[in-house]
């Protein structure tokens, strides 16, 4: 098997195997709309090189994870037979992102520091991931009202200046999505 064909292999296995071509273009679209806005968002705001290439890799990640984490195939997927709440709660552990953007926000910081913030959003995602892991039942509707909480927790905190972006996309890709598959039925889910 070549390089090629494993690649192609991995990102089926990644976002799905019923992911059909036009999953696959938005989320590459997304991903890469992420990687060059990102950037520029950044440097306007008084970011460093390195700031803009963590910016480019976030944004790649939750701008494409957004819209594909929430696809029916994505969903089936990491929901589907012979998946488990402790697979979901470790692909949701690995996204760490407020540390990188309380970084990209070092320069601004506001009332609540920035590792302060970051120790707060990501406790939420962790609290709010057991959360609709332990209630199966109400999956759907804790999915759509942690992801809202994670954005109004985000406000409260007050926002990231850097990446302005992040709570709309980092709460709705692992909440509403990952955790949750919150926009689709448990029939969606069984096939």
């Amino acid at each position: 098997m070549s390089w090629q064909d494993r690649a192609r292999q991995a990102w089926t296995d990644f976002i799905g195997p019923e992911a059909t071509p036009t999953n696959e273009r938005i989320t590459a679209g997304a991903a890469a709309a992420g990687a060059v806005i990102a950037p520029s968002i950044v440097r306007r705001r008084g970011g460093t090189a390195p700031d803009t290439v963590i910016a480019s890799a976030l944004a790649a990640d939750l701008w494409g994870g957004a819209y594909v984490n929430n696809t029916r195939a994505c969903v089936r997927r990491y929901h589907g037979e012979g998946t488990e709440d402790a697979d979901r709660l470790r692909f949701v552990a690995l996204h760490a992102h407020p540390a990188l953007i309380a970084w990209l926000d070092r320069h601004h910081e506001g009332r609540i520091r920035g590792a302060a913030k970051a120790a707060a959003r990501y406790g939420y995602l962790l609290a709010a991931t057991q959360v609709i892991a332990s209630r199966p039942r109400y999956r759907r509707s804790l999915g759509y009202g942690l992801t809202a909480g994670g954005v109004v927790l985000d406000r409260v905190l007050g926002g990231s200046k850097a990446a302005p972006w992040f709570a709309s996309t980092y709460y709705p890709k692992l909440l509403l999505g990952h955790a949750g598959a919150s926009l689709w039925s448990d029939d969606d889910l069984a096939g």
